[in-house]
């Protein structure tokens, strides 16, 4: 039978800690696992360290912070696939698939911060989470480890410079290891997930791109040339727009190219090309109520033969 906290606070106490002592101890120990351990699974390490003998299935596998036992994270829980840019307070449940260790850098204040990072999969997909400062301290600890199952306390999902989507972990985040509330069904699914390497952005759909993202770095698609006009701004100055709607198996959407790049584009391409478009702003227009993409001066266009 394993003990209780109460139990081992005691037994700690009677050991020779003061109650001074055992705090210190324990917020040293509360620092060094970076909120993926709880009070405790930190009082049986401490208790272990001391050569005292208590006995606890749960020392390897510990979940809870103390007081969250009676809550029901599956109603907060959300699949993968259903993240999106901008979200907060992310709650996911899924598997370590791969860990890259930490990295120090230097701030613009010339302070040292640190990063680390890991692949959770579920059985909708697969989503890099990022660790920040004490929290990237985790992957320090032997138990953080590929295969292991966790509960990703994420503070919010954003777009990285490779334009693919990441969960963050700051201050109000946490990542913890294997979540013993999971039902056995979901949990004998999660154990069987494999890492495949994501094929990122570059690779998905229209339809998959325009309802995750607000820049789309790579899109492929069949071209039909909508409209190409002269506007006359306030100001009298001439402007050029044309637009061209993109179309896959999922879906189409409205590409707007304005100014030289216009005509430049209208030269290049003809009725029904195959054509990938690269660095592209996504922005909603209120009149049509629909998403449409822009070029931005990074914008390139491509025709390909499909």
């Amino acid at each position: 039978m394993s003990s209780s906290l109460e139990e081992i606070i005691q037994k700690l106490l009677e050991h020779g800690f003061s109650e001074k002592e055992l705090e210190k101890e324990i917020n040293k120990k509360a620092k060094e696992y970076g909120g993926i351990m709880s009070k405790q699974g930190i009082l049986f390490i401490i208790a272990k360290e001391y050569g005292m003998n208590i006995y606890s299935p749960e020392i390897e596998t510990e979940l809870y912070q103390e007081g969250e036992e009676d809550i029901n994270y599956d109603e907060f829980t959300i699949p993968i696939s259903n993240l999106k840019e901008g979200m907060e307070n992310i709650v996911l449940l899924g598997k370590i698939l791969k860990c890259f260790p930490p990295k120090e850098f230097l701030r613009k204040d010339n302070t040292i911060g640190a990063v680390s990072s890991c692949i959770v999969g579920d059985n909708s997909g697969e989503i890099k989470v990022i660790m920040w400062d004490e929290k990237a301290t985790v992957m320090n600890n032997d138990s953080f480890r590929e295969g292991e199952l966790v509960r990703v306390f994420g503070d919010y999902a954003k777009i990285n410079r490779d334009r693919n989507l990441e969960v963050h972990i700051g201050k109000k985040g946490k990542i913890i290891l294997a979540p013993g509330d999971i039902n056995s069904k979901v949990k004998k699914k999660l154990e069987k997930i494999m890492y495949k390497k994501k094929e990122f952005n570059n690779h998905f759909s229209i339809n998959s791109l325009i309802n995750k993202y607000s820049f789309i770095q790579k899109l492929k698609g069949k071209v039909h040339i909508k409209e190409f006009k002269e506007i006359s701004k306030k100001d009298g100055e001439k402007m050029f727009l044309l637009k061209l709607i993109l179309s896959d198996d999922s879906g189409s959407v409205c590409v707007n190219i304005w100014g030289m790049n216009a005509i430049e584009t209208l030269k290049l391409i003809e009725e029904g090309d195959h054509i990938i478009i690269k660095n592209l702003s996504l922005k909603f227009n209120s009149y049509t109520s629909e998403k449409e993409l822009s070029f931005t001066k990074n914008s390139s266009l491509e025709v390909v033969s499909f």
